[in-house]
């Protein structure tokens, strides 16, 4: 064999194994094809059976869907006039009962003769207070009460003790007589008017309307006054710096009563005293001008007290 004949075997081989991979691929695609077609036909008459159900089922809305016999039929379109009363009273149970309807209240008529007629006003309502009496309830012996006890809604019916002293302390101090106490700071020279207004301001007092200086509480009221020794007893307070006007000294003057208590208020006025006639070298003197002693100081706060004391009985 030559290799002429070797070439024409092995190219008929060839020719021969690719006819048969050929055919055997156009039959498998042709059975792929058939096996796609058959499933398309089959979804295709599972879809139109269920459009069917869908169709019938919303075609059969408000019908029974569970047959039921002829009898039971028969017996859902029967009249309750047509059904036995014995089988009416029979009872289903405790659960099954339907609930009784209570019996509505009857409205009592009004007669027409018993209605008031207004003019269009209608009167105005009036508190009213619930009074409640247990005739169960005994008192114990020593705690009953002397009359009926009647609400009083928060308003007092007798007035209490501290209203009662503090009235009964005003009409006191209305009946003691008032009282009159002086100090008088004089120097053994005038002191010159700059250096009294100085002074004077230096401890606490202020001009008013009368050009006197004046102590006030904290209420602005006037407890202690001070004013010139020399007639009229005013200042001349428009001119503060005036050098030529001088004065042989001032007067404190205290009125019991005050706002203020008599003992507070007296030793005020005797501080007040003697920080004066410090910075005005000066010294303490009584209404008759008279020199006045620790001991006649220490007599006006105990008249203060007894001033007080009086008040208070």
């Amino acid at each position: 064999m030559n290799e002429l004949q070797q070439v024409l075997i092995i190219f008929a081989i060839i020719v021969i194994v690719g006819l048969y991979f050929l055919q055997k691929k156009k039959f498998t695609s042709s059975s792929h094809q058939s096996d796609s077609e058959t499933e398309a036909t089959s979804s295709g008459t599972s879809i139109d059976a269920t459009k069917k159900k869908a169709d019938k089922a919303l075609n059969d809305l408000g019908e029974p869907h569970i047959t039921v016999s002829s009898q039971t039929q028969h017996r859902l379109h029967v009249d309750e006039e047509d059904i036995p009363e014995n089988q009416l009273g029979l009872s289903f149970g405790e659960g099954f009962e339907p609930p009784k309807k209570e019996p509505e209240e009857t409205v009592p008529e009004i007669a027409a003769a018993d209605v008031k007629y207004t003019d269009g006003k209608a009167e105005p309502k009036k508190p009213k207070h619930i009074v409640i009496k247990d005739e169960t309830m005994v008192a114990i012996d020593g705690f009953a009460a002397d009359k009926d006890d009647l609400p009083d809604f928060g308003v007092p019916t007798e007035p209490s003790k501290v209203a009662a002293e503090i009235a009964q302390q005003k009409s006191n101090v209305e009946k003691t007589e008032p009282q009159v106490f002086a100090l008088i700071v004089m120097g053994t020279e005038d002191f010159l008017w700059p250096k009294v207004n100085q002074t004077l301001q230096g401890v606490g007092l202020v001009s008013n309307v009368n050009q006197i200086f004046v102590k006030k509480d904290s209420m602005g009221n006037e407890i202690i006054r001070v004013a010139n020794l020399l007639e009229p007893g005013t200042f001349p307070i428009e001119e503060p710096t005036n050098n030529d006007y001088q004065t042989p000294g001032v007067v404190l003057i205290l009125e019991l009563p005050t706002t203020v208590k008599a003992p507070a208020v007296m030793h005020d006025m005797i501080m007040m005293a003697r920080k004066i006639s410090q910075r005005l070298n000066g010294r303490l003197y009584n209404a008759e001008r008279h020199l006045i002693k620790e001991s006649d100081l220490q007599q006006m706060r105990d008249t203060a007290v007894a001033y007080e004391s009086q008040a208070l009985k």
